[in-house]
C-alpha cells in the first residue's frame, strides 16, 4: 500500500503531509484494498478531518440506510458529511451518489420508492454541477431525469405523495439546464418548454420556491432569444435567493449560490456597488460556512474578483 491523500480534492488541507487518517477504518494515509486514496470533500476543515476511503464511506452509508427509521436517514448517509454536516461536492459526491442507486436496487429491488430516492439523490448531485460536468455526465444526469420521470409517472397510479411531485419537477428542470446549456436558440426554446413544465407541478403543488425558481430559468432561457429582458431576470432571481434566505438561512449552500446569481444580475443591470457589496457578504458567510476551499466558495470569489476586474 502507498501513502496516499487525495489532493486534487478542494479540501485537502495547505502543506499537508499525505498521512491523513480515514476516520472509520482508522487507516492512516493509506489506500484501501481496492487502491483508492483517502478523500475529503465536504466543509471538514484542518489537517485531520473528514479524511475517507470511498469503499469505508460506502460501507458505513449501507450499515445507515439498513437502519433507519425514515427516508431522511435512509437518504443522507449518501449524500452528507456526519461530520460537518454538508454535502458532499465534486467528483466524492457522484462516486458515492453511484454507490447509492446500485445498493437499493439489490437491498430493495420491488420498492419503486427506495428506487425514486436513490436516484433522485444522484439527480441532485449532478444538478448542482451541472456547468462543470463533461458532456459523458451531462447526458448521464438527462438519463437519470428519464428514468426518474418513468418511475413517477408510474407511481402517480398509487396516489403520489407531494414529494415526488417536487422530485418531477427537478427532472424537468434538470432537461431545461441541460438544454440551455447548449447556447443555441433552438435549445434555450426546448430549456423554456422544461422549464414550464416544471412550473406547472411547482404551482400544483404551491412550492414558492420551486415556482420561483422555475421563472428565473425560464428568463434565463427566453433571454437568450428575446430582446433585453435584463429587469425580468434581476426581479426573479432576487425572488429566489430571498425565498431561500426565508427559509434555509444566510448560511445554507443553496442560498449562497442564489445570492451569488443575484449578484451577477445587479452588475449586469449596472448596479455595481451592490453587486459588490451582496458578493462580499457572501464570500464572508460561505467562507465561515463551507470554507475557503470549498467549490462554492471559491465560485463566489471569483464572480467577486469578476467584478473588480470590470471598474
Amino acid at each position: 500500500m502507498t501513502n496516499k491523500v487525495d489532493e486534487s480534492s478542494p479540501l485537502a488541507p495547505d502543506g499537508d503531509d499525505g498521512k491523513g487518517v480515514c476516520y472509520l477504518c482508522l487507516g492512516g494515509g493509506v489506500d484501501d484494498d481496492a487502491g483508492q486514496p483517502l478523500r475529503r470533500d465536504c466543509a471538514c476543515r484542518g489537517t485531520d478531518a473528514g479524511f475517507v476511503h470511498l469503499s469505508c464511506l460506502t460501507d458505513y452509508a449501507e450499515t445507515k440506510s439498513k437502519q433507519a427509521l425514515d427516508l431522511r436517514e435512509f437518504r443522507d448517509p449518501w449524500y452528507t458529511c456526519p461530520s460537518c454536516h454538508q454535502k458532499y461536492q465534486n467528483e466524492l459526491a457522484i462516486d458515492i451518489a453511484n454507490k447509492f442507486v446500485p445498493f437499493v436496487r439489490r437491498q430493495y429491488p420491488d420498492d419503486t420508492q427506495m428506487q425514486v430516492e436513490s436516484l433522485y439523490v444522484k439527480l441532485c448531485v449532478l444538478m448542482g454541477m451541472l456547468m462543470r460536468l463533461q458532456p459523458r455526465q451531462k447526458r448521464e444526469a438527462g438519463v437519470t431525469a428519464d428514468v426518474l420521470l418513468s418511475m413517477i409517472d408510474r407511481m402517480k397510479a398509487n396516489a403520489l405523495l407531494l414529494r415526488y411531485s417536487w422530485f418531477e419537477a427537478n427532472a424537468y428542470h434538470v432537461h431545461g439546464m441541460i438544454a440551455l446549456q447548449e447556447g443555441t436558440e433552438e435549445s434555450a426554446r426546448r430549456a423554456v418548454t422544461h422549464f414550464e413544465k416544471a412550473l406547472e407541478v411547482f404551482e400544483a403543488i404551491g412550492d414558492d420556491e420551486g415556482i420561483a425558481m422555475a421563472k428565473a430559468n425560464r428568463a434565463v432561457a427566453k433571454s437568450i432569444y428575446e430582446d433585453d429582458n435584463s429587469e425580468e431576470l434581476l426581479e426573479t432571481s432576487q425572488e429566489v435567493y430571498e425565498l431561500r434566505v426565508a427559509k434555509h438561512g444566510e448560511g445554507n449552500e443553496q442560498t449562497i449560490r442564489a445570492g451569488k446569481k443575484y449578484a451577477i444580475d445587479l452588475h449586469n443591470a449596472n448596479r455595481r456597488d451592490e453587486a459588490r457589496e451582496l458578493l462580499t457578504k457572501l464570500l464572508a458567510t460561505s467562507k465561515q460556512v463551507l470554507g475557503p476551499h470549498h467549490s462554492t466558495t471559491k465560485e463566489v470569489e471569483f464572480a467577486l474578483q469578476e467584478d473588480d476586474c470590470d471598474d
